[in-house]
């Protein structure tokens, strides 16, 4: 049904993104702010998940434009 979330989904309804020029840093947030745990999966990218569930509830790109002049596109591997 519509407006229903599969449990262990991401709540695609409401994805947030933000640059922050100064820091050249990408932030990405899925659903509602909520407490999370970060988890550093390359040199650049951190993903955030929900400490309980292990959920992903966002990801951090450090270093935005170093990570995509040598990644060339945004191709993340998120581990489960």
């Amino acid at each position: 049904m519509r407006g229903e979330k599969k449990k262990g989904s991401l709540e695609k309804d409401k994805i947030v993104m933000s640059y922050d020029r100064e820091a050249d840093t990408v932030s990405i947030s899925f659903g509602k702010p909520r407490k999370a745990v970060s988890e550093e999966v390359d040199p650049y990218v951190v993903v955030r998940r929900d400490p309980k569930t292990r959920e992903m509830v966002g990801i951090t790109i450090t270093n935005f434009s170093k990570y995509f002049e040598i990644k060339k596109n945004l191709s993340i591997e998120i581990p489960t």
